[in-house]
């Protein structure tokens, strides 16, 4: 048995949960796909455990432990004399890592997910940005300052290039000095993927504005908070315009 093959941007370390090793990782990963891709669809009964282990060669336990992790995402809901279903569609985990990881790049949810989140992250971001400038140590801010200028989309290496993206938000929140904001950490990261998950990866022209990135970070070295909130937001504002087109 072996998962579908697509490329596949990683997230930093400790911005998502760890899945199972070996075959129960395989089958996580082989269920979670046809879920998300409306092989199983919601409020439908899933095939038996031993139609699962036949179909993905594996062993019952394996599915027994893949359904566990399948059911903590919000994906699939088990009972005695009721099998495992897929739970609807509102109750599942959509900012979980893997959740955005399992749908294809085409899907219409990953859609709708693109421009729920950035309205999340209009939000959350702009106010973050302003934080960061007034609190925000000179190493965090040279962190910021070095990602932003690293993101390269001229260079056609995504991953490189969302690590980078990732460093820059990822700082910006942890120089507002707030730790409920650092909590965030992991939710901002998904969002972001799913920013290139959307847009990015389908190579969507100009996919990355770095010139965005780099007026936020000057305004925030420059300790200027309004200017970093206003920075941000217009940066982000460009997501929600562009109905073909992504600026994370």
């Amino acid at each position: 048995m072996t998962p579908p093959t697509r490329l596949k941007l990683e997230l930093p370390d400790g911005a998502s949960a760890a899945l199972p090793t070996g075959a129960a990782r395989l089958a996580v990963e082989v269920i979670g796909r046809r879920i998300a891709t409306d092989i199983y669809l919601p409020e439908q009964i899933m095939p038996t455990e031993p139609e699962l282990a036949q179909s993905l060669n594996v062993s019952r336990a394996t599915i027994r432990d893949a359904i566990k992790v399948l059911s903590g995402k919000g994906l699939v809901r088990t009972a005695r004399r009721y099998g495992t279903r897929v739970r609807k569609i509102e109750e599942w985990n959509l900012l979980d890592p893997d959740v955005v990881s399992w749908h294809e790049h085409g899907h219409p949810r990953l859609t709708l997910m693109f421009s729920e989140t950035t309205e999340l992250r209009a939000i959350i971001e702009p106010e973050a940005a302003a934080l960061a400038a007034r609190r925000g140590s000179d190493v965090q801010i040279g962190i910021i300052m070095e990602a932003a200028h690293a993101l390269r989309p001229d260079k056609d290496d995504v991953q490189h290039m969302f690590e980078a993206d990732c460093r820059f938000h990822a700082t910006i929140l942890e120089a507002t000095g707030n730790g409920m904001m650092r909590q965030l950490r992991p939710l901002i990261l998904t969002m972001l993927r799913i920013s290139y998950e959307y847009g990015v990866l389908d190579n969507i022209a100009e996919p990355v504005s770095r010139e965005g990135h780099i007026l936020v970070a000057e305004a925030i070295k420059r300790r200027d908070a309004a200017s970093a909130r206003r920075e941000m937001a217009r940066m982000l504002s460009l997501n929600q315009t562009k109905a073909s087109g992504v600026t994370s």
